[in-house]
């Protein structure tokens, strides 16, 4: 027997004579080579590393350290990995990237992405590199990115996407078609522009994503030629034209992806014969036309649809129950036809459903409860009709977002219903008919973070609950039968609170946190406004009961308060002057309140503001010049109110003006003709004033009145987006309206902000002739001049009017005939040329057969009809036959006789009375006035 010592030591021997004998055949490294640790030292040294990162760096084997890896046999280091993936959370990498680390030849494999680094142009020397990303990198010298990646040789992979080069020369596709062993070019978002390159020589490429560049030409036909291609992205590129028909991708393609090319053309029947290996098909925003072919049923491998905003036309097939992979189908913003097809419900794995914005009809098939899988359902305004209960969905376990808004629904939601899903954080029943109390399941979906119940019929008490769900951000509940008061302070954080148009009371809440929006209007709140209200970016409390005075610390903060609406309240006091801090103000709303004293000059320091509407206040004073630095301002509505002094010429300097309403204030003197150097005015309204002297010739310089409706509202619509409303996606629907003088009466008035054209001088006392200039602005609708001291005749160029509805010229000193060319305005509903001087016939047919006698009153020397149709209604209704009198006896005759005096004398009683009146109104005009004034107003209630 051998001792123990001599057995271990036999067996160390043997161990060690296997572990050479192992290392001759596989050699392997015990560190990595000094030289190259120094080089990564180095480039370590050109970080900024407050952050930490890299703190393993440090030591004798750098094969060891975060993001190296060498190679076992040779100990260099092949592979250097510092990206920063963003869902990771790690801290960005910034600084330079030295030279030394191009020192590293055998280098394989480099990702820099997420970071911010300049990158070296000498990377380009690193001969082995095969894996190359740098993407998310803001800093390159890209005027020699052609020249520099040429020498990249091996390179397999590139990823540049985000970084810019828009500087690079037009070769840059020579250099990668440069590359043979190239498999992945990723270049999205770089800035590139021109023409696709031709990368058909390139017969190892399958992936080609140079998406969000600027491409405004047609495909090109050598993507035939590169059979490898497994993903296309080339979204978001201008592309234009009609898809070629040697385009389609061949058998291997897995993933087609050309959204949002908005002129690119093609039949989608035809698209969808040439290949069914598609994984990925997405095509939205383009200009797809045609039906879904029968072959879509081949398509058994894919698993993302997207063909929303197209053309599409026809009803969804039934052979979509045939892609049984399917788990994301967007069809929205379609014309779709007919009914929901039930072969859907057997797609087991359809996670995402967007039918929304299509022509379908029907109910929702009861069988989608079956989707087991789905997370998301969209339907909003898509032509579905019916009777449904909410409980239809009530198996969806997995349900997150539920659209169901803006169709022909009445939606039932049971009291007592408690859903099987909890994992809800979208909801949209926006105009589905809901009656009844406040949903109460929704106290159990704690995961709710947009509701969304408006323009319903929901009764009773606002819940108490609905503050404490610890995700919700957007709530809109306006236009309901909402009842009850707010908690005193709301801390829970959201982004947009919409209750408008309920009937909601008492005091204000404090809101504790910055929101975008938060629009109370149009309810019953009362008491004054909290001085620490909120930040919001978007204030509506217009149409309450509120009172005292405007806080002055409502623009603490400069940073917020983009619209601000304290309309249609009683409050006080004056303006704050604080408000000229909220430089990012856009719409400032104060009008039909009672506040006093004059605008403050402040206000000048909202450069951006594009409407200021006061109307309706105890306003004075002159209007500040500082406003004149408000060059954004469209729509400026200082009405009703006791300003004074003359209008100012720096008016000129608001070039982008839509809307000047200055009525009824006291200013004076004349019409300064710089008004009409507004090129974009459409309503001009400066009725009951004390304006003197002639109307400017130079009305013909107001671009927008001289031209029509049509083609004006399609250049108003780019010019101002944001009158009509903000933010419509969350809810907040902010509308403009000005108070105009319609028909006979002065009406608020939305819909001209979109393209009617106003212009009201009423009320005045400007004098001269009306110039014949006016019939230039043939945009115009509403005309009004009346009550003033005009004088001359009617021009007749204001018969080139033609979209011209309303025209009052009453109550001035005007001669001559009413023109003929008056009957080209076929759309006139309303006319007034009463009390002038007018004399001959009263022109016959078209339109003027429609007016009443009221327009034509008060003319002495104006005759025909309706004149004359007025007045023989006056006279006696038929002849009597004296034969037949003799006929009868004495006594029937003398009672005949007694009987047609009777009438004789009512009928002088009627004439006399009647001519008293008509004399007292002809030789009294305040009496004339009153009376006409009510008979249009009469007349305008029964024609309403």
């Amino acid at each position: 027997m051998y001792p123990l010592s001599f057995k271990m030591t036999a067996g160390c021997g043997f161990l060690l004579i296997w572990v050479i004998m192992l290392h001759s055949q596989f050699p392997f490294s015990t560190g990595c080579l000094q030289d190259e640790r120094s080089y990564l030292l180095d480039f370590k040294a050109g970080l900024n590393l407050s952050s930490g990162r890299l703190s393993s760096w440090r030591g004798f084997n750098c094969c060891d350290w975060e993001g190296v890896a060498c190679d076992y046999h040779t100990s260099h280091v092949i592979r250097l990995d510092l990206s920063n993936d963003p869902y990771q959370f790690k801290q960005q990498l910034t600084g330079e990237v030295r030279t030394s680390l191009c020192n590293l030849q055998h280098l394989q494999y480099l990702d820099l992405s997420w970071n911010d680094f300049n990158v070296p142009l000498e990377l380009g020397n690193m001969s082995s590199l095969r894996h190359l990303d740098i993407s998310r990198n803001g800093y390159l010298n890209c005027s020699k990115f052609d020249v520099w990646v040429r020498n990249v040789r091996s390179l397999e992979f590139l990823d540049m996407s985000w970084v810019n080069l828009s500087m690079a020369s037009e070769h840059w596709g020579d250099a990668l078609s440069g590359l043979p062993n190239l498999t992945q070019i990723h270049l999205s978002d770089c800035g590139l522009s021109g023409n696709i390159p031709d990368l058909s020589n390139l017969t190892r490429l399958s992936h080609l994503h140079i998406a969000d560049n600027s491409f405004p030409v047609q495909l090109p036909s050598w993507f035939e030629n590169v059979s490898s291609l497994v993903s296309l992205d080339l979204s978001f590129c201008g592309i234009n034209g009609f898809i070629p028909s040697n385009f389609m991708p061949r058998s291997r393609m897995s993933n087609l992806v050309l959204d949002s090319n908005y002129g690119l053309k093609g039949n989608l029947s035809f698209m969808l014969s040439h290949s069914s290996s598609l994984v990925v098909l997405s095509l939205s925003h383009c200009n797809l036309t045609g039906v879904f072919p029968t072959s879509i049923a081949n398509f058994s491998k894919l698993m993302t649809m997207d063909l929303g905003y197209n053309n599409l036309e026809g009803s969804i097939p039934s052979s979509f129950g045939s892609l049984t992979s399917l788990r994301y189908l967007t069809l929205n913003y379609n014309q779709l036809s007919g009914q929901i097809p039930p072969s859907l419900c057997q797609l087991p794995t359809l996670s995402e459903l967007y039918l929304g914005h299509n022509q379908l009809s029907g109910a929702i098939p009861d069988c989608i409860s079956k989707l087991a899988s789905l997370k998301v359902l969209s339907l909003r305004s898509s032509g579905l009709r019916g009777n449904i209960s909410l409980q239809l969905f009530e198996n969806l376990t997995r349900l997150e977002e539920l659209y169901l808004s803006e169709n022909q629904f009445a939606i039932d939601i049971s009291t007592s219903w408690v859903p099987k899903f909890a994992h809800l954080s979208t909801l949209e029943l926006q105009s589905c008919n809901i009656e009844g109390n406040f949903p109460a399941f929704l106290s159990q979906q704690y995961q709710l973070s947009l509701l969304d119940l408006s323009d319903n019929n929901i009764v009773g008490n606002l819940p108490s609950w609905l503050w404490d769900l610890p995700y919700l951000e957007v709530l809109n509940l306006s236009n309901n039968q909402l009842e009850g008061s707010l908690p005193r302070k709301i801390s829970h954080s959201f982004y947009t609170v919409d209750l408008h148009g309920n009937r909601l009371y008492g005091c204000l809440p404090v809101f504790d946190f910055g929101a975008f929006g938060l629009d109370l209007s149009n309810n019953g709140f009362n008491g004054s406004i909290p001085t620490t209200i909120g930040i919001f970016d978007t204030l509506s409390l217009s149409g309450n009961n509120l009172t005292g005075e405007i806080p002055s610390s409502i623009c603490n903060n400069s940073d917020y308060y983009r619209v601000l609406d304290l309309s249609k309240n009683n409050l006080t006091g004056m303006i704050p002057s604080n408000i000229g801090r909220c430089s990012e103000m856009k719409i400032l709303k104060l009008a039909q309140n009672v506040l006093q004293g004059k605008i403050p000059k402040e206000l000048g320091n909202l450069q951006i503001l594009r409407t200021l509407n006061l109307n309706g206040n105890r306003l004075q004073g002159i209007i500040p010049p500082s406003i004149a630095s408000c060059t954004d301002l469209q729509i400026f509505d200082l009405g009703n109110n006791n300003f004074e002094g003359s209008i100012p010429v720096w008016i000129e300097k608001l070039t982008d003006l839509r809307i000047l309403s200055l009525a009824s204030n006291k200013f004076d003197g004349r019409i300064p003709p710089q008004l009409f150097r507004l090129q974009y005015l459409q309503i001009l309204d400066l009725p009951d004033n004390q304006l003197s002297g002639n109307i400017p010739s130079d009305v013909s310089k107001l671009c927008a009145l001289v031209n029509n409706s049509q083609s004006f509202h399609l250049q108003y619509s780019s010019y101002y987006p944001e009158l009509s409303t903000v933010d419509r996606e969350y809810g907040m629907n902010f509308a403009d309206e000005v108070t105009v003088w319609i028909k006979g009466r002065r009406t608020p008035y939305s819909k001209i902000i979109g393209q009617d054209k106003f212009m009201d001088l009423s009320h005045n006392n400007l004098s001269g002739n009306i110039p014949s200039e006016l019939g230039l602005l043939r945009g115009l609708i509403s005309l009004n001049i009346s009550k003033n001291n005009l004088s001359g005749v009617i021009p007749e160029s204001l018969g080139a009017l033609t979209y011209l509805e309303s025209l009052d010229l009453s109550e001035n000193n005007l001669l001559g005939k009413i023109p003929i060319q008056l009957l080209n305005l076929t759309f006139l509903a309303v006319l007034n040329l009463s009390n002038n001087m007018l004399s001959g016939l009263i022109p016959q047919g078209k339109q003027f057969s429609t007016f009443e006698i009221s327009s034509f009153l008060g003319n002495p020397n104006l005759h025909g009809p309706p004149l004359e149709n007025r007045t023989q209604s006056l006279g006696f209704g038929r002849q009597h036959n004296y034969k037949e009198l003799n006929n009868t006896t004495t006594e029937s005759v003398y009672a005949d006789v007694m009987d047609l005096w009777w009438a004789v004398g009512v009928g002088l009683s009627y004439g006399v009375g009647f001519a008293t009146v008509i004399a007292v109104l002809c030789f009294h005009m305040k009496w004339r006035y009153i009376c006409f004034s009510f008979m249009d107003n009469f007349i305008y209630d029964l024609c309403e």
